[in-house]
């Protein structure tokens, strides 16, 4: 049998490697746990071996033409839309990976085999992202500057509607904590008896003037707002149930609780059938 390994020869190469794993002319290899990053690597059939991480990319760049664009989070705005969907499908932005960039930034990438975008270098020769960036970051418009291209437009505006969603949430969230703090004074207020009578009360639009405790009854001093009438009630303690409303329901007192007790009241007084039983 002829050996055959006397004609395989090391091969240098620079890669992209992602989960220990990366593809080189349509073919896959795996490599020692590593982190995701650019690599140059020695390929001896189908084994590769890592040498080094790639800090200079002006040799992955004489074979692979770098595409420019803007860094928006972790994805890439392409410097132009329409070549990006015209040599690999893409639409206006896509995933990139090995991101070093702030977002906002001018930045170079590589298109690899794979059809995935990888972040190599900042776009040093690009002067007109910091007339955007300035522009955003005062709050202006574009429409004073010059030289804006559809892409530019687009960065910003992705940049300005997640600034406007972020303001959004932060407004939303004072909000909540307002509302839960309301909600947590009520609760602690609630837990005790002057408290809880004070804003079931207010809750029913009436208002508590004076309240006593006796056993198990509380009797309690309270008017409508608005109206002319005071009234002289008795409730019960543990179940806020009424025991005497202290004007004529026909018998039917034990059947009401505070807030109806009062919303019925208003309604009599309103047609003038108001009738006090105590005072």
């Amino acid at each position: 049998m002829i050996d055959l390994s006397q004609f395989v020869t090391d091969r240098e190469v620079l890669v992209p490697i992602v989960g220990d794993k990366f593809q080189f002319e349509g073919k896959k290899y795996k490599v020692k746990s590593t982190e995701d990053s650019w690599y140059k690597c020695i390929l001896n059939g189908n084994k590769a071996k890592i040498i080094e991480p790639l800090y200079n990319f002006f040799e992955l760049e004489k074979c692979h033409k770098p595409v420019k664009g803007y860094s928006y989070n972790n994805s890439i705005i392409f410097h132009n839309f329409d070549s990006a969907k015209r040599k690999w499908k893409f639409q206006i932005s896509k995933n990139l990976l090995f991101n070093k960039s702030q977002s906002f930034s001018a930045i170079k990438a590589i298109v690899w085999e794979d059809l995935q975008v990888y972040f190599t270098e900042p776009d040093y020769s690009n002067f007109k992202i910091f007339e955007i960036k300035t522009a955003f970051d005062e709050k202006n418009n574009l429409d004073n500057l010059k030289g804006i291209t559809p892409e530019l437009r687009t960065l910003y505006l992705f940049h300005s509607i997640e600034r406007d969603q972020l303001r959004e949430m932060e407004r939303i969230h004072v909000e909540e904590l307002e509302v839960e703090e309301r909600l947590e004074q009520e609760r602690r207020i609630m837990a005790t008896v002057r408290g809880r009578l004070q804003i079931t009360f207010s809750r029913a639009g009436a208002r508590l003037i004076n309240y006593t405790i006796s056993g198990k009854r509380i009797t309690v001093d309270w008017e409508i707002i608005g109206f002319r009438h005071q009234y002289n009630s008795v409730i019960d303690a543990d179940t806020f149930k009424i025991i005497e409303a202290g004007y004529c329901m026909s018998g039917e007192d034990r059947k009401h609780n505070i807030t109806s007790m009062v919303k019925l009241a208003e309604g009599y007084d309103e047609d003038g059938l108001i009738y006090i039983t105590r005072n």
